[in-house]
């Protein structure tokens, strides 16, 4: 195939912004619980940006389009060198060869992209566009994060937890088991600290300090009893992925905290459908969430009651993580391409398991 790949103009906005949604759609074969459309104007309002701004590149083939690739505008990264992404909406292919359109787009774009000192690039892209995936995934690409989606009318398949009850805390309540739920915060910051996941959580010290989150007005805390024992916790909030950050019938889930003592008996599970009861019963149709995709704890967790909807790559330049070449497999429908491909990180010193005495 011979493709020709020029810059985007403003002549390319009708078209790039029909190429993302025509990606939304894609997607929404795989993962049903996505909204019916994606946001027409806010994609079109931010393609247009990032044609002003940004830098962005159109695939022809025989003069025809047959892709485009985009990222917005670089940031300065603090380190005398610059950052961009490729949002979720950045990128759309009318081809069937779509990793390679993609990755003549990206080779060009990337030239650009260097010549401007940028070294740390983060793309979005849909979780089943499986080609795409694996094409940065060879370009040393290092999936990060994922972001899944389940509709609230799908019930959850689990068995309930024996003498666990379920209640939402009104506001008054958290400061009555402030103690429980900072005991609660510790214990998942430790468990995030150490071997497999070696997050370092620096954003989430000092422990204490963190509990006027729960205070906010839009996040809603559901939780867990054992008797008057406050032993598990989940938070819904406003969505904050951009993409569906507008959509009046969504709810981002958050963070899930069990005492160690009560894991593997269900009450994670029993916790998200008591939530996504009361939710459904409100309105809401679909619940979001965004979890790190080197955490097996929380990849087990939401791949058995979400279906993944996109996934974040990041490329770190010189210091970008090392991939172990591993043999591409047959992907099964309906089944995430997380499952086949996962990226071996090499750690560093700020990511070593840290001394027992560190823990909280």
């Amino acid at each position: 195939m011979l493709l020709q790949i020029r810059p985007m103009d403003m002549g390319d906005l009708d078209l790039a912004t029909a190429m993302a949604l025509e990606a939304h759609q894609l997607e929404k074969r795989s993962c049903s619980a996505l909204p019916e459309k994606a946001p027409a104007a806010y994609i079109r309002r931010r393609l247009h940006a990032i044609i002003e701004n940004g830098t962005g590149r159109v695939a022809i083939e025989a003069g025809i389009p047959v892709g485009f690739l985009a990222f917005e505008k670089a940031f300065p990264t603090g380190s005398g060198t610059y950052g961009a992404v490729s949002p979720l909406f950045g990128y759309g292919i009318r081809h069937e060869k779509r990793d390679i359109v993609l990755g003549r787009l990206f080779q060009d774009i990337a030239a650009a992209l260097c010549a401007q000192h940028t070294q740390l690039l983060r793309v979005n892209v849909y979780a089943h566009d499986a080609s795409v995936l694996w094409m940065y995934i060879m370009t040393a690409f290092a999936m990060d994060q994922t972001e899944a989606v389940r509709d609230t009318s799908t019930p959850l398949q689990q068995q309930p937890a024996p003498g666990i009850r379920y209640r939402e805390l009104s506001k008054e309540e958290l400061l009555h088991y402030k103690p429980a739920i900072i005991a609660l915060y510790h214990d998942l910051i430790n468990r995030l600290r150490v071997s497999p996941v070696f997050y370092h959580c620096r954003n989430f010290l000092p422990v204490d300090n963190r509990f006027h989150d729960f205070l906010s007005p839009d996040l809603r805390l559901f939780a867990a009893f054992d008797g008057e024992r406050l032993v598990g916790m989940i938070d819904s909030e406003p969505v904050d992925i951009p993409l569906y950050k507008d959509d009046p019938e969504a709810l981002c889930m958050s963070d899930v905290f069990v005492e160690p003592a009560y894991r593997g008996r269900g009450v994670s599970a029993g916790l998200l459908s008591f939530a996504n009861d009361v939710l459904r019963k409100e309105g809401i149709q679909r619940l979001l969430v965004t979890h790190g995709t080197i955490n097996p704890h929380a990849r087990g967790f939401w791949d058995k009651l979400h279906a993944d909807a996109a996934n974040r790559c990041i490329h770190a330049g010189k210091d970008r993580p090392h991939l172990k070449s591993r043999r591409r497999e047959r992907i099964p429908p309906g089944v995430s391409v997380l499952s086949f491909i996962v990226p071996h990180l090499r750690l560093s010193p700020p990511f070593c398991q840290p001394h027992p005495s560190e823990l909280l």
